[in-house]
């Protein structure tokens, strides 16, 4: 495993585990983007200044390979990918991020932006690598709100709810389920048990 793979929390790590060889390098890094992404928020003092790093972010993902900015690991990875991550993908991580700058309270309608672009961005994605037949959309809907709930729990009201659809028992699936568990209420072990049998 890379070492910004490693770097990401247990869970993701165990996800990642699960991902197909030729798509996991990819999946660990957009896990890494959005935790990259995430942390601008959490340390926002200034509104204006994480903006800024927002938009820079946008405007490099959106460069060709070559054009982008030297020395930056993350863009580094990404440019190694070779393309499998498409540029809609990241986007729609930075427009996730970005909704939630410079804005006081987070009500409903911010906190359904922000997890419908990073459902998107992460289960979306994953299943359209696989050739899914089935939308991961609410999956990825239920696992953002929880995860942000957890990252920021002063900002994020109990009374925001969204479907909770059972986790997948594919096993094509696992990177999805593993992760969607691992916000919820189930510990470790549980989820570990989960990774290895499906149920």
């Amino acid at each position: 495993m890379s070492e910004t793979a490693s770097q990401l929390p247990p869970p993701a790590t165990l996800a990642i585990a699960y991902v197909p060889q030729k798509f996991r390098a990819a999946f660990a890094l957009l896990l890494q983007i959005d935790a990259r992404l995430e942390d601008i928020v959490h340390n926002a003092r200034e509104p204006m200044i994480a903006q800024i790093k927002i938009a820079w972010w946008r405007e490099a993902f959106s460069n060709e390979p070559p054009l982008r900015p030297k020395g930056e690991p993350l863009l580094q990875a990404l440019n190694d990918t070779n393309n499998v991550i498409p540029l809609a993908a990241l986007e729609a991580l930075v427009s996730a991020w970005e909704s939630l700058l410079g804005i006081d309270v987070w009500n409903q309608a911010i906190v359904d932006q922000h997890i419908a672009f990073r459902a998107e961005a992460i289960f979306e994605t994953y299943a359209a690598w696989l050739g899914s037949p089935h939308s991961m959309a609410d999956l990825g809907r239920a696992w953002a709100l929880d995860a942000l709930g957890a990252a920021f729990p002063g900002r994020v009201s109990t009374e925001f709810t969204v479907p909770k659809p059972p986790v997948p028992k594919a096993r094509a699936l696992r990177p999805l389920s593993i992760l969607a568990m691992s916000v919820r209420t189930d510990s470790g072990p549980r989820i570990v048990w989960h990774a290895l049998t499906g149920l």
